[in-house]
């Protein structure tokens, strides 16, 4: 009988850890139909308007993105401009091409990342 929950034990303890995981991996894809809604339409039409007064509720504005709206850009290099003296940070936006340049003392380092604006 201890063969036979040994043997068990054993075949249960295998094929739970030899057992093959199944996954599904997704990305999220921006649709602005799917985003919610920041601001709806409250006003209601009267009765000849309408069939009674029974009409849904109307989205006045959609949210946006947060990556729309702000980024992190991330220091790439930084060196001295002889002509004013001052050091000049670059950075580059996560996933926008294009770089940003900032002016600073000398005396100043350059911050390795920050917040910074989609749009600039």
């Amino acid at each position: 009988m201890k063969k036979i929950i040994n043997i068990i034990s054993y075949l249960f303890i295998l094929f739970s850890i030899s057992s093959l995981a199944f996954a599904e991996g997704r990305t999220y894809q921006h649709n602005e139909k799917n985003t919610h809604c920041t601001l709806w339409d409250n006003l209601r039409l009267k009765w000849p308007q309408t069939s009674m007064g029974q009409e849904t509720q109307k989205c006045r504005r959609r949210a946006i993105q947060p990556t729309k709206l702000a980024t992190t850009c991330r220091l790439t290099r930084q060196f001295f401009d002889s002509e004013t003296g001052s050091r000049i940070c670059v950075y580059k936006k996560q996933g926008v091409d294009g770089e940003k340049s900032v002016s600073l003392s000398p005396s100043l380092k350059c911050q390795r990342q920050y917040t910074c604006r989609a749009d600039d």
